[in-house]
């Protein structure tokens, strides 16, 4: 027992999948075990076998270790094969996660055995923590535990500053920085700066031309813009990763049936791709919503068509990665389009019932389910309600922002309809004390002492319940 104490406690000392705090209960893995294949399959990364690694601890949270095992002997069979001259360097998070999965067996002595090699690795090492480890560790946290961004930009950081031109560290931190989404101009993106300096340390890569596409797209940049997406296209035509970004740029220009031809022709090569049947149905929700507002007959055929044509693109998706609720929810409304009200209602339902759901999905949720019920049922309170629960959840977020801007905006018109609605007024009175509740501890948290805003604070806690 004292001697697999040791053992555990060294383990614990490992850089690896199974040190990294990777939460199961914040991994969605049978959605991550489909994106890995699909990006293993598609691979042009420098270092393959951390896909491997990805999937081998996924496989291992199954609680298929044997499998899990031959996901590691191909993430070093590949290493060794395509990096032979920096094996060393990049085997160690696959060497500790064949220690951790010998461990898990019961099978210690192997366990030691990679421990010990570990411990042969390193003593020819610098005794610095090498890039590698750091990037993949950033490429990790973006891909298995996608909600925790900043930890991974704090990984790439880590080993830019070790390695400042290598392409690979350059491409996950700018990966990193697009998914940030940060407001603001041209000129002050740390997003459109870092694009620009990936592909100038690697031109080739065609994932980054169309990142760098859309983010100057997202700036009126168009001609750049558009060559780099065609570029894009014409170096890897059946990527369907490069495929479904292209698409996501000819949709924002509302070039819907370029979009369309572009992700039926990536499905010849790729049918059972989540991404290319997910932008096919993104295509058809946009292009039935550039149709409310029209309420003709004619109108109303066309939106149930477009709606039937989304349908089974969905429902692949919906199949595909269960715990994605976006898609799902797109699904309940299309549902409802196509006059089947009732399934999407029960879709809804079965949604609200997912454990351990994310802040912002929940809030995603309620302001999903609110238009849902405002413009399929036409129960403005019903939806008002949902509008308010995904508000006074406080999680910073674009959703909760969105579940703000819809309160406010209904309370507005009413107002400006009836200045003496009384439930506009209290739905203003319900969002601005949210709000200011969130100043107040805001100031607590600065001065954590001052009996002014505890006082105030508790008697708008008290006042709300």
């Amino acid at each position: 027992m004292d001697s697999e104490n040791t053992l555990h406690d060294k383990l614990l000392q490992l850089e690896c999948h199974f040190t990294w705090d990777l939460k199961k209960e914040e991994i969605k893995m049978n959605d991550l075990e489909t994106t890995i294949l699909e990006n293993i399959q598609f691979c042009k990364e420098k270092y393959k076998g951390k896909l491997y690694n990805n999937l081998a601890y996924v496989k291992h949270l199954q609680g298929y270790n044997e499998e899990a095992l031959k996901y590691l002997e191909q993430a070093e069979e590949i290493t060794k094969k395509d990096h032979e001259d920096e094996f060393e360097k990049l085997v160690i998070v696959t060497y500790g996660n064949f220690a951790w999965v010998y461990y898990h067996m019961g099978e210690l002595t192997k366990a030691q055995s990679y421990l010990e090699k570990l411990e042969d690795i390193c003593k020819r090492l610098p005794k610095d923590l090498p890039p590698a480890v750091y990037g993949e560790k950033g490429w990790t946290f973006l891909r298995v535990w996608d909600k925790n961004c900043d930890k991974s930009k704090e990984c790439f950081e880590k080993a830019l500053e070790l390695e400042p031109d290598e392409k690979e560290w350059n491409y996950g931190y700018a990966n990193v920085l697009y998914c940030q989404r940060r407001a603001g101009t041209a000129e002050d993106s740390d997003a459109l700066k870092q694009l620009r300096r990936a592909q100038k340390l690697d031109p080739e890569n065609t994932v980054i031309m169309v990142l760098l596409g859309l983010k100057l797209q997202q700036y009126k940049q168009e001609e750049e813009a558009v060559k780099l997406v065609e570029q894009a296209l014409k170096n890897s035509p059946d990527n369907p990763q490069v495929i479904g970004y292209a698409a996501k740029y000819f949709r924002k220009t509302e070039s819907f049936d370029k979009a369309l031809e572009l992700l039926t022709k990536g499905l010849e090569q790729s049918p059972r791709s989540g991404l290319l049947h997910h932008q096919i149905a993104q295509c058809y929700k946009y292009k039935l919503f550039k149709l409310q507002g029209k309420t003709d007959c004619q109108t109303k055929i066309q939106k149930k068509e477009l709606a039937e044509l989304c349908i089974p693109h969905l429902e692949i998706v919906a199949k595909q990665k269960p715990t994605y609720i976006y898609p799902q929810m797109d699904l309940a409304v299309m549902y409802a389009e196509s006059d089947h009200f009732q399934k999407g209602d029960d879709l809804f339902q079965n949604l609200f019932r997912i454990p351990d759901i994310q802040p912002e999905e929940l809030q995603a949720l309620h302001r999903y389910y609110g238009n849902f019920i405002f413009n399929f049922k036409n129960s403005k309170l019903e939806a008002i309600k949902h509008y308010k629960e995904g508000f006074k959840i406080r999680n910073p977020s674009v959703e909760r922002e969105k579940c703000y801007s819809k309160l406010n905006t209904l309370a507005e018109k009413r107002i400006k309809n009836n200045p003496h609605d009384i439930e506009a007024l209290g739905m203003l009175v319900f969002i601005h004390k949210e709000k200011m509740m969130e100043f107040y501890e805001k100031a607590l948290q600065l001065d954590p002492g001052n009996e002014e805003y505890q006082n105030v604070l508790s008697d708008m806690h008290h006042s709300s319940e």
